[in-house]
């Protein structure tokens, strides 16, 4: 072998040895960055998942709340038709008070 032969084979070799170390520092890097990603993902499901618990305690207390309210709003509309009634039977009274003594006179 001759010595620029030799040479260039040392220069490629170094070169090689250079590019697998680079190569090295890009997997490890990726590595972390995976890592990193990972990490991200779970914490980015663990807020998604504590914004949907508090989602669903809001709406089940919607729901509670509108329940009471239907509830209270059947309890006052029932009121109100025995109220509706009262009146009726209130007048129906006067008018037979008023043609009882209408009639008497």
């Amino acid at each position: 072998m001759t010595p620029e032969q030799e040479q260039w084979l040392i220069r490629a070799v170094q070169e090689l040895q250079a590019a697998q170390q680079e190569m090295r520092l890009v997997q490890q890097n990726q590595q972390l960055l995976i890592q990193e990603l990972r990490e991200g993902q779970a914490m980015l499901a663990q807020f998604f998942r504590e914004a949907l618990d508090r989602f669903d305690e809001r709406t089940r207390a919607i729901e509670r709340r509108t329940e009471a309210l239907e509830r209270r709003t059947e309890a006052l509309e029932r009121r109100t038709d025995e109220m509706a009634a009262e009146m009726r039977e209130m007048r129906q009274e006067i008018r037979d008070l008023r043609r009882d003594f209408l009639e008497r006179r």
